[in-house]
């Protein structure tokens, strides 16, 4: 079902902004198991001075940019940032419409409403600017998406529909980070029409004290399509060495910290991303130590997987007797490539067995395994 205000169906696609494609290539190929089945035709190339690739996993689009010359969009957004994502689409009923709400409710377009004829339909597109530093919103219209091309690309390869190693149900949220959070939440209730979802707060500081850092996070929502975008700030006292504030710093300003990925059995595509040399983020043997009982404080009752293959697969839990969350965070790109400019974003697997939430003790057990120098 729509939303009855921007049309929204959901995320169509994620654009990542980089310096050297081959590497993401591969990532997202052979870790996740995506198709990469375009590419940015000559003529395509010659007028946005970028080179995109498009890989695609049912029915989520990654978008990889690279700049040809100095003047595109992905040279602007690299010249302030490290590689990460610089857009994300909704997929819309009408985008004609969208712009209209969008400006009944003081959105800041990019653009005017654009139209391009691809090999099967109608492609139509309006973007904004967002509170989230250089990250835009594209508000997508797609006549036929059957083959799931994109305006200005050449198909390299058949997409095969049932090929999906990883078990991929589609994008769970999205988390942002920022200095100050307020603005941002302004922006998704009154421009984009999302409600508050969950929140939360906390700090390490009560375990560790004088070096410890902390967050408050709100999810916000569209309740229709399900989309949900996690956004955190830094907590006083050390605001400035909080965690979020170290991402803001190593990002070039506020942005998207991190694509939560759903998937149907986490311990299986963990064992696939593992299998396929994705590293994940290390957590604490104290964390798995003290697991059965947070689970049995929590009301959590029969686990699947058991605790023993959540620390062989570095699996993290949370919930309560309603239901509960599995995650898994992979390590984040400058890790994984070795290189600082390839950025902080990193990829999380999640699975969710009732839970609604977001795992707030796996949070503080992130940060804790973080300050310790366990990363």
């Amino acid at each position: 079902m729509a939303n009855s205000n921007l049309g929204i169906r959901r995320i169509h696609s994620i654009e990542i902004s980089v310096f050297d494609v081959e590497p993401w290539l591969s990532y997202w190929t052979r870790g996740f198991g995506f198709q990469h089945i375009a590419t940015s035709s000559g003529d395509a190339i010659e007028t946005s001075g970028s080179r995109r690739h498009l890989l695609r996993c049912r029915d989520l689009g990654i978008v990889l940019q690279e700049k040809i010359h100095g003047g595109s969009p992905v040279a602007r957004f690299l010249a302030k940032h490290p590689e990460g994502i610089s857009r994300v689409n909704f997929l819309v009923s009408d985008a004609a419409e969208a712009e209209e709400r969008l400006l009944e409710c003081h959105a800041t377009p990019t653009d005017f409403v654009t139209s391009n004829t691809i090999a099967r339909g109608q492609w139509r597109q309006v973007g904004i600017a967002t509170p989230l530093g250089d990250v835009e919103f594209c508000f997508v219209e797609h006549t036929d998406e059957a083959d799931g091309l994109m305006p200005g690309m050449e198909q390299t390869a058949a997409f095969d529909p049932d090929r999906d190693p990883i078990g991929l149900k589609g994008i769970d949220h999205l988390t942002a980070n920022m200095r100050t959070l307020m603005p941002v939440i302004a922006f998704f209730e009154h421009v984009m029409g999302f409600k508050r979802y969950w929140d939360v707060q906390f700090h390490t500081n009560d375990i560790r004290p004088g070096i410890g850092s902390g967050l408050k996070s709100i999810v916000m929502w569209d309740e229709e399509s399900g989309i949900k975008m996690a956004n955190n700030e830094p907590l006083r006292p050390r605001f400035n060495e909080s965690q979020v504030q170290v991402n803001v710093d190593d990002n070039g300003g506020p942005g998207i910290q991190h694509m939560s990925l759903e998937v149907v059995d986490i311990a299986k595509a963990a064992e696939h991303l593992a299998g396929s040399g994705i590293e994940f983020l290390p957590t604490p043997k104290a964390y798995y130590e003290s697991l059965p009982n947070r689970l049995q404080a929590s009301g959590i009752g029969d686990l699947e997987p058991p605790v023993s293959d959540l620390q062989r697969l570095g699996l993290l839990v949370d919930g309560n007797k309603d239901g509960h969350v599995l995650q898994a965070f992979c390590k984040d790109q400058s890790k994984t490539f070795g290189r600082r400019n390839a950025g902080p974003l990193y990829i999380e697997l999640i699975q969710r067995c009732g839970g609604r939430g977001f795992g707030e003790g796996n949070f503080r057990a992130l940060f804790e395994a973080a300050e310790s120098g366990n990363r």
